[in-house]
């Protein structure tokens, strides 16, 4: 057989055989017949040879091979070509091949389809159903081929419309396409990085004094810029978009020229640098914060002194905005784009290493500015590698982060730890291909990287639902820096963390290449610490270190138990549903959306909601319950054309606008006061407080992108009856009747509630609690196992309740 695409079929994990050739019919399951009749067919994709642009045909000698390669493509398309060395063959150019226009009527053409929908094999599909299934071949009507080419289509490519914006090049904004986004950030950040390189360079003033100056007024050089931001490597769902008070352009908000936001809705864009090595540094913690600060002011004093100089660099008139200086970071606005900027200073990680018997504070800051500096650094690179490797990677991780949020669960399953698992799903395999010399038989077909989104995602729902977390830790090395011997080592301590009843240490164990004890000290590309090994025999050399600790970082709190399990669970429920939503084969049906919303009466689960003021909800298009999910077309100003905006720009819109209070009116010709927040993310400040505070008697969920609510799950431990102590009286009451040994005091959850809704009184309107959590010794009258309660909070700050 000739292969359509790549060497051989074999190397695939399948072969076709004469007797193959008429197959029995498949049992067909049972879904719902509504709708047109349709083909539900699978593709297995090499990702390695889908993209390529061209191929070629057999060589000219092979007389049949040419004529299937022309009867297989059609003499339109299979073409004699010469190339470079010489060789005049067949061949296809697939750039050429346009979108058929049957298809694309029925279908959304999104930016960047051919990067995360494998390559051109759609349009590939739709040329041989036209070609070979239709009225096309056989020039005349037949009753048995259709009149007409059917959809042809990949099924749930409607997903990628949460993801990006649709191509069409009339209408188009630069909202659209999310790929030129993210390098738009990129390049922002290059620029900003040389700058800063290039201005803190020293140089010897020759004087009375001679000292190392540099134009920003540092007296280090800056090293090196290092990214850390999660837009920085195509991972952001949202990435971020040029702020006109910022140094950005009105032009790129795609939206109402004559109103902007005064606030950057989300988070900065998280940047480290690291000094030149110096013998000046304090010796003394304190005394190294305070000089990591003071370099972040003179950073600061010095960016405004070159503007202020009218210094000739052309980098300096990105800068625009207010410049925030804390006594950990510094906040800056260049190109449109807020830059959060902390320092790196490896003097101060050596410090806390050497220190002989270190307190529970000092071996806190060590983890931390590890786990931020160090460990931050190596996870942004292995993940840019992957993302660039593999070009529906990022949109996965995109994708699943808005799962993650739809189900209420952000910030419990960090997104580092998501990257993690789409990274071991398209660099690491586990069935191989075991084939015979004498027949060729293949035993197991190859278990290769996903080439679209949506095998991506489905991958990693199963990859969530179906990892035994308790008994198994999932080790990621996209690169092989862990060792066979590592690897053993991570397995032994893993079985002595979790104990025989299996619920020691963190509940989603991941390990990647930075988690092990010592990664500060790393040295060169080594990543994999001071054990050294015999590659030959797989054994640790003689004489090497011994005892290395591997352990999670990114999982190392989160996610608990409880969120674990309710995330397998949503995992496994969404997995069916898309399968179920593939075999039924309804093209251009929304019925997939279900995996990214909560039903209403799913919330009843929760023990209580606390209801989000509908002034800090800025896009209401990304709810849980009732999410935007329809690509809308609208008539333009032109006669004639029709401007089609899927759920992804109208998102980015909304967040580019902001919230309406804190909008401000722009002029062309008129500075405005120049203080716009670098940040406005005040439902997840809540939330982190409300964690912070509360985090041993409930669980908080929200959904980051429309926190319209904010749930609660009590602790169970939290409620039950336990002795009286006047240290841990706090939002306690007697036991009535019952008593159990020295148990004469509960949790009261009146009093809880009582003080979340004071506490979060001017973000949350009110709050409903479906689980009060009474004891078994409450009175009849006071016990309500369904009872709902409301607060308001009028003007004057009091509280009324009412019972529901």
């Amino acid at each position: 057989t000739v292969p359509i695409r790549g060497s051989s079929c074999y190397q695939f994990g399948y072969e076709v055989r004469p007797a193959d050739r008429s197959p029995a019919s498949p049992a067909i399951p049972s879904y719902s017949t509504a709708g047109p009749p349709c083909i539900v067919i699978g593709l297995r994709i090499n990702p390695s040879t889908s993209r390529r642009i061209v191929d070629r045909g057999p060589p000219a000698e092979d007389i049949g091979g040419s004529d299937a390669f022309v009867a297989l493509w059609g003499e339109k398309f299979a073409q004699l070509r010469r190339f470079q060395d010489g060789a005049i063959v067949r061949a296809v150019v697939w750039n050429q091949l346009q979108p058929d226009s049957v298809s694309q009527k029925n279908t959304v053409q999104f930016h960047g389809i051919d990067r995360s929908m494998g390559g051109i094999a759609e349009r590939i599909v739709q040329h041989i159903v036209k070609l070979h299934f239709t009225d096309a071949k056989h020039g005349k009507k037949r009753k048995d081929v259709p009149r007409s080419l059917p959809t042809v289509a990949f099924e749930l490519r409607n997903m990628l419309s949460f993801i990006d914006g649709v191509a069409d090049s009339s209408t188009s904004t630069p909202l659209s396409n999310s790929l030129d986004l993210h390098k738009n950030v990129m390049t922002a950040f290059d620029s900003l990085a040389d700058f800063l390189r290039r201005n803190s360079a020293t140089t010897i003033t020759i004087g009375i004094d001679k000292r190392k100056v540099s134009n920003l007024g540092l007296p280090l050089s800056v090293d090196e810029v290092e990214p850390l931001s999660p837009c920085l490597r195509y991972s952001s769902l949202f990435p971020p978009v040029p702020h006109p008070l910022l140094g950005g352009t009105s032009t790129d908000l795609g939206s109402d020229k004559r109103k902007v936001s005064g606030v950057n809705v989300g988070s900065p864009i998280l940047v480290q640098i690291r000094f030149e090595g110096s013998s000046k540094w304090p010796t003394s913690l304190n005394a190294m914060g305070a000089a990591k600060c003071a370099m972040l002011v003179q950073l600061a004093e010095g960016i405004e002194k070159m503007k202020q100089d009218g210094n000739n660099d052309s980098d300096l008139d990105g800068f625009d905005g207010p410049v925030d200086v804390t006594p950990n970071y510094l906040d800056v606005g260049y190109r449109g784009y807020s830059f959060r900027i902390i320092v790196r200073a490896d003097q101060e990680l050596r410090m806390l290493r050497g220190l002989w018997n270190p307190t529970a504070e000092a071996k806190a800051l060590q983890l931390s500015l590890i786990n931020r500096h160090v460990r931050g650094a190596m996870h942004h690179s292995l993940i840019h590698a992957v993302h660039t490797q593999n070009p529906s990677a990022s949109s996965v991780v995109r994708l699943v982060h808005r799962w993650v949020a739809s189900h209420m669960l952000s910030d419990m399953i960090p997104q580092e730890a998501v990257e993690l698992m789409v990274a071991k799903i398209y660099t690491e395999t586990s069935a191989e291909v075991e084939t015979s010399t004498s027949n060729k038989k293949v035993g197991n077909m190859v278990e290769m990287a996903p080439s679209t989104v949506v095998a991506g995602f489905l991958k990693f729902l199963e990859l969530l639902s179906t990892h035994d977390w308790a008994r198994v830790p999932l080790i990621v090395d996209p690169q092989n820096h862990i060792s066979i011997y590592d690897r053993e080592v991570i397995h032994a301590q893993f079985n002595k963390i979790r104990g025989p009843e299996r619920r020691g240490g963190p509940a989603m164990y991941i390990i990647s290449p930075a988690d092990y004890d010592g990664v500060e000290a790393m040295v060169g590309s080594k990543v994999v610490g001071d054990n050294a090994l015999d590659t030959t025999q797989n054994q640790p050399v003689p004489g090497a270190a011994a005892g290395k600790i591997w352990a999670p970082s990114v999982t190392a709190k989160f996610p608990e138990r409880v969120v674990l399990s309710r995330a397998v669970a949503l995992a496994k429920c969404s997995r069916d549903h898309l399968t179920s939503c593939i075999r039924s084969g309804q093209i251009g049906n929304n019925n997939w959306v279900a995996a990214f919303q909560e039903s209403s009466a799913s919330l009843t689960s929760y023990s209580a909601l606390l209801r989000v003021d509908p002034s800090y909800i800025i896009d209401s298009g990304c709810s849980s319950t009732n999410a935007d999910s329809t690509i809308t077309s609208t008539t333009t100003t032109q006669v004639g054309n029709e401007k089609t905006t899927s759920p992804f720009e109208k998102c980015l819109q909304k967040r580019c606008s902001g919230p309406k209070e804190l909008r401000k009116k722009h002029y062309k010709n008129l500075a405005l006061e120049k203080d716009t927040l670098h940040e406005w993310q005040p439902v997840k400040s809540l939330v982190n407080a409300l964690r912070s505070k509360y985090e041993d008697y409930a669980v908080f969920f929200y959904n980051e992108f429309a926190p319209d609510v904010i749930a609660i799950i009590w602790r169970p431990d939290a409620f039950k009856p336990q002795p009286f102590s006047a240290i841990v009286s706090e939002f306690k009451r007697p036991a009535m009747e019952r008593w159990k040994d020295d148990s004469l005091a509960v949790t009261n959850t009146d009093d809880v509630m009582a003080e979340i809704s004071h506490f979060s009184r001017n973000i949350i309107s009110n709050f409903k609690v479906f689980d009060d959590k009474k004891p078994e010794d409450a009175t009849s009258s006071e016990k309500s196992p369904k009872k709902s309660r409301q607060d308001h909070s009028d003007n004057n700050g009091t509280d009324q309740s009412e019972e529901e």
